[in-house]
């Protein structure tokens, strides 16, 4: 209960600035607030959205221009690779260069690719102005121009599965085979002689090694393309292409494996064919991928431009049901607002006689039905609470007085042998439940030091309980801790049970004599400081039980000796100040009190206090207190 009263008081104090505000608006201001504070995030919200299915498109917009850069590019390689590779034939590339300058022309500048496109032209021209074949220079120019185009047209992010591994195909795998069967074409060109010789034995294991991998890879990734396809079309439409590509390059992987082997020779014909076959298979597969890419490219953006349209339309007409509604229950409250206000005029004026209806059947219906009932009886109910609070007030003032009596006095602290000691004690309302002492009687000290649950009326009584009957054992000279705890115990058991009340308390004893403390009873840890500057944190649990929660806790009373040497402290304390939070939500923590503690350790005990209390408040800023705080600082001269 008591937590959730917290909890309460917290939630007032953080609505408190808007309930401050709306207090001061009326209903058409306040609804227009509202209606802004509603309408600006899922604004915000929708824009968002819609910027994403936007961006979305546009990303996969700017790969379908990377595709269509990569056409003529292609038909260009296409050319190099298959045409003769002659002077007087130069003309054959023309038209893939004009075709691939109108692409440079269109998308080049939101690619930017000039550069590249610029080796790769200026390498072109070569061949038609000085007419020097170079085609290892013009196919290196097209690799760059390629890897240009798939970084930034987005081709290497895509990220659907089945359009990414199409895009892997065509950007990646097929140019790298066609550049490897363009190679193996070279070296059996070139191949003079009946038997290899070394370089050409090591190119044709390299080569055949790729081969393998891409043909595997192919498979392999556009099988998962075929599987994470949304419609399942793209597999009829390719697979055949696929399985005469990696038929022919596993023609042409045995061919090679014979002829490494020495069964057959390298100028053999038939696999100058296989070559050539693998290549214009390769170069075929290639132009049946490109247009099933721009197909998956396309469907992705009507799926995302469908959404955009979907959203934006339910959206739309979200609002318009959702601001007609708004608009008929702005309506319906200011009528009721209205009526309620003229019965209330009439009421003051004493012209009208019967209670006030309304046709409604809301919330309001109850406000209007509490507006009756309350008229009647507010009068003398307002006369009762005058009554009632001066009573309340009179007890409250009583009971603070009792607490402030029943505190050790500075001449009693004083006048402890062997110690200096200084107490401080703050409720966090009028009264409190928190409790120190300091009694010497027959001789004998004794420290207590208390909390009971809550910070009401009630536990000041338990408080005042538990400092009275202490005192009266101790003058009947009961000193056994186990004793004097039972009594106690029982005595709040039984009176907070006649009382109707569950409050309880953490109570620990100090028995002082000549630096020697036998400290029992369950309370907060003590904390030791020794003059050294050590530290230690004396756990008080298994020393006692709660008082007012068991009948009997003879059981579980121990006693604990703590030795102190000149200068060295003990510090009692209750878990106000340990659990105090700040406006962060952090709690200051016994860390930081021992560390304030041990910092000021040589100062007296009254500037030891001080020094404690004011950084217990600078950490709390403006945050208030919400529990009592109690703290007793003890030094051994």
């Amino acid at each position: 209960m008591e937590k959730t009263m917290e909890l309460v008081t917290v939630d007032q104090r953080l609505l408190k600035p808007a309930v401050g505000l709306i207090n001061r608006l009326h209903y058409p201001q306040k609804f227009a607030l509202i209606s802004v504070c509603f309408l600006l995030p899922l604004g915000l919200a929708i824009f968002l959205l819609l910027s994403e299915i936007q961006g979305q498109i546009q990303f996969a917009q700017l790969e379908q221009q990377g595709l269509a850069y990569l056409r003529p590019l292609h038909q260009l390689q296409q050319t190099v690779l298959t045409e003769p590779l002659t002077p007087l034939e130069s003309s054959h590339w023309q038209f893939p260069a004009e075709q691939l300058a109108q692409a440079q022309n269109r998308w080049g500048k939101k690619l930017g690719t000039a550069t590249d496109y610029g080796v790769l032209a200026q390498a072109l021209l070569t061949i038609a102005e000085a007419q020097e074949i170079n085609p290892e220079q013009i196919l290196q120019a097209i690799a760059v121009l390629r890897t240009k185009v798939g970084d930034q047209s987005n081709l290497i992010l895509d990220p659907d599965l089945d359009s990414y591994y199409l895009m892997e195909a065509l950007l990646l795998k097929l140019p790298q085979l066609q550049t490897d069967l363009a190679q193996l074409g070279t070296i059996i060109a070139s191949h003079s002689g009946s038997g290899l010789s070394p370089t050409e034995e090591s190119q044709l294991l390299v080569i055949k090694a790729q081969l393998t991998q891409l043909r595997e890879s192919l498979i392999k990734h556009l099988g998962v393309a075929f599987t994470h396809n949304a419609n399942q079309q793209l597999q009829p439409r390719v697979s055949n292409g696929l399985h005469g590509l990696a038929k022919a390059l596993e023609a042409l992987e045995q061919s090679l494996t014979r002829v490494i082997a020495g069964q057959i020779k390298l100028d053999d014909p038939a696999l100058s064919q296989q070559s050539q076959w693998s290549l214009l298979n390769s170069l075929h597969f290639w132009r049946m991928l490109s247009p099933e890419l721009d197909q998956l490219l396309s469907e992705r953006i009507q799926r995302f431009q469908q959404r955009q349209w979907l959203l934006s339309t339910f959206v739309l007409a979200t609002l318009a049901i959702a601001a007609y509604l708004f608009w008929g229950f702005y309506a319906s409250v200011m009528v009721t607002i209205a009526s309620l206000s003229s019965a209330a005029e009439k009421m003051v004026a004493g012209s009208q006689t019967k209670a006030v209806e309304l046709q409604t059947q809301d919330e309001m219906a109850e406000v209007v039905h509490a507006f009756n009932t309350v008229a009647d009886a507010l009068c003398r109910l307002t006369e009762k609470l005058k009554d009632e609070n001066l009573r309340l007030e009179a007890e409250i003032d009583i009971t603070r007085q009792l607490q402030q009596m029943l505190m050790p006095s500075e001449q009693e602290l004083a006048a402890v042998a062997g110690l200096e000691i200084a107490g401080f004690m703050e409720s966090a309302t009028e009264v409190g439940g928190d409790y120190y002492d300091v009694l010497q009687t027959n001789g004998q000290v004794r420290i207590s030091i208390g909390d009971v649950t809550g910070h009401d009326l009630e536990s000041s009584l338990v408080m005042i309980m538990a400092q009275t009957a202490l005192r009266t054992l101790l003058e009947h000279g009961v000193t056994d801790p186990v004793k004097l705890l039972s009594v106690m115990n029982r005595t709040i058991y039984e009176n907070t049970r006649r009382m109707g009340s569950s409050k309880n308390m953490t109570l620990s004893l100090l028995q002082y004599e000549a630096g020697l403390i036998r400290l029992s009873g369950q309370h907060e840890e003590v904390l030791i400081i020794r003059s050294t500057g050590e530290t230690e944190q004396i756990d008080t649990f298994e020393l006692g039980f709660p008082l007012g929660l068991e009948q009997d806790i003879s059981a579980f009373v121990t006693e604990r000796e703590i030795s102190l040497n000149s200068g060295d402290l003990a510090v009692l304390y209750t878990d106000g100040i340990t659990e105090a939070m700040n406006s962060k939500r952090e709690f200051y923590g016994i860390e930081r009190l021992q560390t304030v503690l041990s910092l000021h350790r040589h100062q007296t005990p009254e500037e030891i206090r001080h020094q404690a209390i004011a950084d217990l408040k600078h950490f709390l800023g403006d945050q208030p207190q919400e529990d009592d705080v109690t703290l007793l600082i003890l030094k051994q001269k």
